[in-house]
C-alpha cells in the first residue's frame, strides 16, 4: 500500500505510511526550531578560542532555521516545507520505524534527523556547513595581511573562523536574514570574549563592487553558490528559477571575480572551493573566467570531502578542490604564508 502526497505543486508516492499523532507532530516541529541553550553557545565559543573546531551549537542557535529554508536541486521540498506539512513529516517518522538498528535514539527528533540524512534525497535533506578545521588550514596557508573577504557568507563558519583567528572579516551575501544573524553572532562573540573584532558585512551579492575595499584585501576565499545546486530563497540570489547557467556565469561569477581582482593587494590570494555537479563544468568555467580577469592558477589544494550536500547521485562526492590564484604579474611570488595575528585596531 502506498500513500500519495501533494504539496506546493510537487507529488510523492511513498510506502512509508505510518502517521504520528497531531500532538507528536506539534512537539517535533517545536523541538526542531528550538535553539540550543545560550550557555552551550558560550562554551563552544570558549573552546574555539583555545583551538577547538566544533561549532554545532553556534550553527543551530543562529542559522538552523535559515538553513531549513534552502532546497537542494534534486529535492522536491526544503526541510522547512516538510515541517509545514504533516503528511511529509509523517513519511520521515515512518522511516524511523523501519529499522531499529539504524534509528537507535530515544529521542524521536534525533531519529527523524537521521532519516533526513540517510533517506532524504529526492524529498528533502539538510544542507552542510563548511568545516572549521578546514578553514583553519586555509588561514594558515593563505592569510596575507589579516584581511579576508568572504564573497558568500554561508552559514557562519567562515565568520566564526575569522573571529577565532582574529582575522578581519569582510563579507557579502544577499540573504538579508543571514546578515542579521551574522551580525548577532559577531556581537555575541565580542560580548562573550571581550575581544575586539574587525567585521564588515554587506547585505548584497558579491557581484556588486564595494569601492572602499579596493586594494585592501589579502585573501578572497569562499565556497560560492554552485549555480542551482541550492536555492536559498531569501534576498536577491544569484540563482532563481529561470536563470540560465550562462547568464549566471556572466552576471554573477565573472563580476565577482573581477571585484576580487580589484580588492586584492598586489600579492593577495584569490581562492575558491568549487566543484562540478550534474554535468555542469563549474571548475573549468571558473578557472577560465579567473584567467580572463587577470589571475593565474598557482595551486590546487585538496582538503577532503567538503561537499555542499551529503549525497550521491550526479553530484561529485569525491574530495573537492580549492583553486588558488594570484594576479598574473605577481604569481611568481607565490608561497604559502602565515602572519602574526593582528586586530584591525592594530593596523
Amino acid at each position: 500500500m502506498k500513500k500519495h502526497i501533494s504539496y506546493k505543486g510537487k507529488e510523492l508516492d511513498t510506502v512509508f505510511t505510518e502517521e504520528m499523532s497531531q500532538e507528536q507532530y506539534e512537539k517535533i516541529k517545536k523541538e526542531f526550531y528550538t535553539k540550543p541553550n545560550k550557555d552551550l553557545v558560550v562554551d563552544e565559543i570558549a573552546n574555539l578560542i583555545i583551538g577547538g573546531v566544533q561549532n554545532t551549537n553556534i550553527t543551530n542557535y543562529y542559522f538552523k532555521d535559515l538553513m531549513a529554508k534552502t532546497k537542494v536541486w534534486y529535492n522536491k521540498w526544503s526541510l522547512e516545507e516538510v515541517f509545514e506539512h504533516k503528511p511529509l513529516l509523517d513519511t520521515f517518522y515512518a522511516k524511523t520505524l523501519s529499522n531499529e538498528k539504524v534509528f537507535t535514539s530515544n529521542n524521536l527528533l534525533d531519529n527523524i534527523e537521521t532519516a533526513f540524512r540517510l533517506g532524504g534525497k529526492g524529498v528533502a535533506s539538510k544542507v552542510a556547513n563548511f568545516p572549521i578545521y578546514k578553514l583553519d588550514e586555509i588561514i594558515n596557508r593563505y592569510n596575507i595581511n589579516n584581511n579576508w573577504y568572504d564573497m558568500s557568507c554561508g552559514w557562519g563558519a567562515r565568520l566564526t573562523t575569522a573571529l577565532k583567528r582574529k582575522v578581519n572579516y569582510f563579507g557579502t551575501d544577499p540573504n538579508y536574514l543571514l546578515i542579521e544573524r551574522l551580525k548577532e553572532l559577531n556581537n555575541d562573540w565580542k560580548e562573550t570574549t571581550k575581544m575586539k573584532s574587525g567585521v564588515d558585512i554587506r547585505a548584497h551579492g558579491s557581484e556588486i563592487f564595494v569601492p572602499e575595499w579596493e586594494n585592501k584585501i589579502g585573501l578572497c576565499f569562499t565556497s560560492p553558490p554552485y549555480f542551482n545546486l541550492e536555492d536559498y530563497r531569501v534576498g536577491k540570489q544569484s540563482y532563481t528559477e529561470g536563470v540560465t547557467y550562462e547568464s549566471w556565469l556572466n552576471n554573477f561569477m565573472k563580476p565577482t571575480i573581477q571585484n576580487c581582482h580589484k580588492y586584492l593587494i598586489y600579492d593577495g590570494i584569490f581562492a575558491i572551493n568549487i566543484n562540478d555537479f550534474n554535468g555542469i563544468k563549474l571548475v573549468n568555467d571558473t578557472k577560465k573566467i579567473a584567467e580572463e580577469c587577470g589571475f593565474k592558477l598557482v595551486e590546487k589544494l585538496v582538503l577532503g570531502n567538503i561537499s555542499r550536500v551529503k549525497s550521491t547521485g550526479d553530484f561529485n562526492d569525491n574530495d573537492e578542490q580549492i583553486m588558488v590564484f594570484m594576479k598574473k604579474e605577481y604569481a611568481h611570488m607565490f608561497k604559502t604564508k602565515t602572519v602574526e595575528q593582528l586586530s584591525i585596531f592594530d593596523l
